[in-house]
Order: C-alpha cells, then structure tokens, then sequence
C-alpha cells in the first residue's frame, strides 16, 4: 500500500515537471509582438542639408494618442512626436530609433538610411526665357549665354542675376548646348535634332556646321564644354548609350566614351586647373566628377525638378544651373 503512495507521488512529480516544462517551451517559442508601428519618409532620397520627412505608420488599431515617441536620428540629435522633419549636416549611413512608449512600457523601431552629400543653394533667379537648356560663360565671366530647346529656340546672353542682356537672330531647332569661345568671341551650339555641332558668331551668321561621329538627328546630342587651351570640344550624347564626346580641333578626330554612371547625361563644364568634367544628369537630378576618360570620380546631389545647363566658376567655387521645366537659374556652392 505505501509503495503504491509513493509510485503515485513519483508520477505526480513529474507530471507537474512535464507540465512546467511545456510551459516554459510555450513561452520561449512565443513570438515576439510586432512593432506599433514602422518608420517612413516622404522621401526616395536622402540629401545633406536638405529636410527630411519622417513619420509613424501605425498598426492597425493603434492610436498615436495612446503613446509618446521619442527619436533618436543617430548624429547625437533628438525629438519627440509621430512626424517631424530633420536635416542632417554630412553625409553617412544613420541609423534611426525610435521609442514607443505606452503605459511604462518602451519599444523601440529603427530604420537605417544613407544621407548622400549635396550642394547648397544659395540663390534663384526667373529666367524670361522658354526651356533654357544649355548654359555658358561670356566675355569676362561676368555673363552667361543661355539657349532654349523649343522649336526656334533662341540664343540669350543674360547676366549672373539671370536679366537679359540681348539676344541673337539666330533660331535653333532643338538646341541643347552652349559654349562660348573667348579666342574670338564665337558661340558653339549643340542642335539635338538635327544632331550637329553649329559654329556662330555674335552677329548670328553661321560659320561652320560639324557632323558628329556615332550620332545622328535626334539621338540624344547634348550638353557642350570648351578646353582652350588645347582646342578641344567636350560633347554629351544623352542616353541609350550615353556618352562623353572629345573633338580635337586642330586634327578634327573625334573619340567616344560610354558612360554609365548616371541614367542620363545633359550638360557639363571643363575645370581647367583640374583638367576634369562637371557633367550633370537630368533624371538623377546629382553632379558627377568625371575624368576625360569619363571616369567617375565624385558625385553631388540638389532638389531641381529638370536640370539641363551647366557651368562652374571655379574662382568662387560656384555651380549655375538652369532648369528646363521651371525656367530658373540657381546657383549652387560647396557646402562649409
């Protein structure tokens, strides 16, 4: 009789074991409880300097009044709410955090984003002038020659305020480019739709007409850049290929590079002292540093909604730039 007690209390040992252990196997194959909510941004980019939206995408069934929030942006900056903007001051991978809390009790979300580096704006000008596409310095760098690429666009000399000077007679049928020689104060156009290199003078008298190897009417001829003191031309085929174009004035040979390193290509500027290329894309709305192999070296964004001409003063260290859609000129730096 006592030995069949003690059987029954071995046997209720280890039920109770059993069952504390499939309690304890129960809790740790528990899932954890999703986040109240995710990070989002109303932004596809992140750009130095420039705001940044960001916002609480609640669960379903959640409340923003039931909880408080506090961010962590990951640069030793912090704040409090469901949305809220902030800027970030250099470029870098940041890892944000934020706490939820509710009732004493505290969860965190995260999300990683990349801050790219930018430019700054430092003014905008209204240009009285149609889609001004492609853009160069005049006489003395004290002016700019901008043309439009509407059917007869026109050739406009404007100052650095974006004010017309004077415009010439000559009408272009897509011009894309500029560039102002100053060893005789002639003018080089780039005509998209005719696919040709045009050569002027300020009296709008035509002086020579250049085909272009490797292109042809309206593929994609673009932007345009002058290197004095060797006498080459610079030239941008736009995509589907893109490509940086070298004409050698005094053997007229022409070498082609493809490029690859944006989805578009529209304008550029030669940096004598460096003996590189600025060249601008349209749809990545950045600047990239190139070589003249093409080769990509550095790359800068802004917020421009059709980017197209280009020129930098590398005295002031400062970028103009015209946009095709909103008829502006801005002007750019490097951030301090």
């Amino acid at each position: 009789m006592k030995r069949n007690q003690s059987n029954k209390g071995i046997i209720v040992v280890i039920t109770l074991y059993l069952m504390c252990a499939g309690v304890l196997v129960s809790c740790l194959n528990e899932p954890e409880a999703d986040p109240i909510a995710t990070i989002e941004t109303g932004d596809n980019r992140y750009l130095q300097g420039y705001p940044i939206s960001f916002f609480l995408e609640l669960n379903k069934g959640s409340q923003a009044d039931d909880y408080t929030f506090a961010w962590d942006f990951g640069d030793s900056l912090t704040a409090t709410g469901a949305a809220l903007e902030h800027t970030y001051h250099a470029p870098g991978t940041y890892r944000i955090t934020v706490y939820t809390s509710s009732n004493g009790d505290s969860a965190p979300i995260s999300k990683t984003i990349v801050v790219l580096p930018s430019l700054e704006l430092l003014s905008t000008h209204v240009l009285n002038i149609d889609s001004p596409s492609g853009l160069s310095f005049g006489h003395d760098r004290t002016t700019l020659w901008v043309v439009s690429d509407r059917p007869s666009g026109k050739v406009v000399e404007i100052d650095l305020q974006g004010n017309k000077l004077r415009t010439l007679s000559y009408r272009g049928e897509d011009l894309e480019g500029v560039a102002f020689d100053a060893r005789d104060s002639t003018l080089w156009l780039v005509d998209e739709n005719l696919g040709k290199l045009i050569h002027i003078n300020l009296s709008s008298d035509v002086l020579s007409i250049q085909n272009i190897n490797g292109i042809s009417d309206g593929s994609g001829l673009e932007g345009i850049s002058l290197d004095l003191v060797n006498s080459r031309i610079y030239l941008l085929k736009e995509k589907d290929f893109g490509a940086l174009i070298t004409l050698e004035q005094l053997s007229m040979s022409q070498t082609l590079q493809q490029l690859s390193f944006a989805p578009d290509y529209s304008g550029m500027s030669y940096i004598p002292s460096q003996d590189k290329l600025w060249i601008i894309s349209d749809e990545a709305s950045s600047l990239y540093l190139v070589n003249l192999n093409g080769e990509f070296l550095d790359h800068y964004g802004f917020d421009l909604v059709q980017p197209e001409g280009l020129v930098y003063d590398e005295t002031n260290q400062k970028f103009y730039i015209v946009d095709d859609t909103t008829d502006k000129l801005h002007v750019f730096g490097f951030w301090d």
